[in-house]
């Protein structure tokens, strides 16, 4: 379990990331849809299921928890650029203590949302934000050609009995007989990250194994 909750983990911060702070001189081009700001915190409630088809009957394990991102510190990197480190937290429920994991940092250059983890980064978002609009999310690590699309544009969205602009990034959508894969990631104008929805199951055996993963807002603190 210990090793499923660690990937698990690990996902989220393939999936998730994170927002973009007042930038003197910029247009409103989409950047709200990123928000970053020191000090600013998102947490995030964690359903997921496994699904493993070895042995002679398949085992299904579910799981809840939380998770939480917090901008804790803003440095400035080697071309000048802000840089927002963001540290992540994970419990099981309200009653438990937050543990800290591995931190992150993103950025806006270039009108590139940027995160970096464990020294590879990935390009969340594209400014300015259109409709249909696709870009190469490995563009600058070596993981191979991944193409975004933005499939939901300006799509209301209710948060605390209040409404916001959302749009939708498609990362992965395949679909055969041999395997489910998809991933997508909500963002939330003046929020930011809001939803992830991630499933990876390979179906071509008797069986499925692999897993379900949905991440949903629950609060926000700017």
């Amino acid at each position: 379990m210990k090793k499923l909750f660690f990937l698990l983990s690990t996902i989220i911060v393939l999936a998730a990331c994170n927002r973009n702070d007042d930038l003197v001189g910029v247009p409103q081009i989409g950047t709200a849809y990123f928000p970053l700001k020191l000090g600013s915190i998102w947490v995030y409630k964690v359903d997921s299921i496994a699904y493993d088809d070895n042995g002679p009957k398949q085992a299904i394990d579910t799981f809840y928890y939380q998770y939480k991102e917090q901008i804790t510190e803003v440095q400035t990197d080697d071309t000048g650029q802000p840089l927002y480190l963001v540290s992540r937290f994970f419990r099981q429920n309200d009653s438990d203590t937050w543990q800290q994991v591995r931190n992150y940092s993103a950025q806006i250059i270039d009108n590139k949302v940027q995160r970096v983890e464990e020294n590879t980064r990935f390009v969340k978002l594209v400014f300015p934000i259109k409709s249909r609009n696709t870009w190469n999310g490995n563009m600058f690590n070596a993981k191979g050609t991944q193409i975004y699309k933005l499939i939901d544009f300006e799509f209301p969205y209710t948060f605390q009995s209040s409404f916001y602009k959302s749009i939708k990034v498609e990362q992965v959508n395949i679909l055969n007989f041999i395997e489910e894969i998809k991933r997508y990631e909500k963002y939330a104008e003046n929020i930011g990250l809001v939803e992830t929805l991630y499933d990876s199951l390979n179906t071509q055996s008797t069986g499925t194994k692999g897993f379900r993963l949905r991440i949903n807002l629950v609060s926000f603190i700017q």
